[in-house]
């Protein structure tokens, strides 16, 4: 039967098609119940990736993962989802000073990722006992450190071990796979709000269309720096994403303007300790400061749409020059 999937997907060029959704559910379905091999699964996902991921079969895959997920975690009365799965290279992972931020104003954080899906990059779980924020191990776990800090951070193997092999696929065949896409997309603690990184442009919108799909509540998508879910204060930045509007579920594209036009360019050291001398107030980093900003700024917007982005950068400063040092 799982070869049916991957005739459709890989016939010539004109007997070829993408997969619905509920065949993209089936498939994985599929291959997740024990009726497929792994080789089955990595030949329709490269297939997938050749010519890019449909919303569709992105939508299908999350359906298909989620209900792997114990219905637990999704009773933490988390507000926001932060998938953190590409890991920095240039620069510090800021977000985690932005979660810092927001979790001090009172914002419920799950960030969550695979510490192992690119060993070359600097992972954001590998900061996180260094800038105090607790990893957890089960939903018990997760919710007293929520109750108490307000954030945690959840490896995926808490969660969804079965995603780990097949995020393993692209240390195998060289190429992410469009379970790259979907892995930033379970959102565990089913949060009402999101917030997703990109590495190449364009993946913006096929986040947002196939959160329509799942039926997210608010979600917002950009391209960041070195893909991690973190605004670059020196470009323009495109955010699709969606959010209810008088009741119904919307797609929605907004543009940030440049935020440090003169900024160099240079990288930073990229470690724990050094996000913490910020934090501290140690170090000055006018690029880290910016990025910190600007990344709860989006947020704040995301939570509060009635708000002008003007609005949200000022109150973002506000919570930033507030912080506990």
């Amino acid at each position: 039967m799982f070869s049916e999937y991957i005739k459709l997907t890989g016939r010539g060029e004109k007997g070829r098609r993408a997969l619905t959704q509920k065949e993209a559910y089936d498939a994985l379905s599929s291959y997740l119940n024990g009726e497929a091999e792994l080789l089955q699964l990595a030949v329709l996902l490269m297939l997938q990736r050749v010519r890019c991921e449909t919303p569709e079969e992105a939508a299908g895959y999350i359906q298909a993962l989620r209900e792997r997920i114990d219905p637990q975690w999704a009773s933490l009365d988390a507000d926001l989802d932060w998938p953190c799965f590409a890991g920095k290279k240039r620069q510090p992972p800021w977000l985690m000073l932005a979660a810092k931020v927001l979790a001090e104003q009172g914002t419920r954080i799950v960030l969550h990722g695979y510490n192992a899906v690119d060993a070359v990059k600097y992972q954001v779980e590998s900061a996180c006992s260094e800038l105090g924020i607790n990893i957890a191990y089960s939903p018990e776990e997760a919710k007293q450190y929520l109750d108490q800090f307000n954030i945690c951070y959840l490896p995926l193997e808490s969660y969804c071990p079965e995603m780990i092999p097949l995020l393993n696929l692209r240390e195998k065949v060289g190429l992410r796979t469009p379970l790259n896409t979907v892995a930033r997309s379970l959102n565990p603690t089913q949060a009402p709000f999101a917030i997703h990184g990109v590495f190449h442009k364009s993946y913006e919108r096929l986040h947002a269309k196939a959160a329509l799909l799942t039926a997210e509540s608010s979600m917002i998508a950009f391209k960041g720096e070195g893909g991690e879910s973190e605004i670059n204060p020196r470009v323009s930045t495109d955010i699709c994403g969606v959010r209810l509007v008088d009741g119904e579920l919307t797609y929605i594209e907004q543009e940030w303007p440049t935020y440090l036009s003169e900024a160099s360019g240079a990288h930073t050291e990229v470690s724990a300790s050094y996000l913490l001398k910020v934090w501290r107030g140690e170090v000055q980093d006018s690029y880290g400061d910016a990025a910190v900003i600007c990344t709860i700024a989006v947020i704040l917007k995301q939570f509060e749409p009635q708000k002008t982005q003007d609005e949200c950068l000022l109150i973002a400063e506000q919570y930033w020059q507030a912080r506990q040092h």
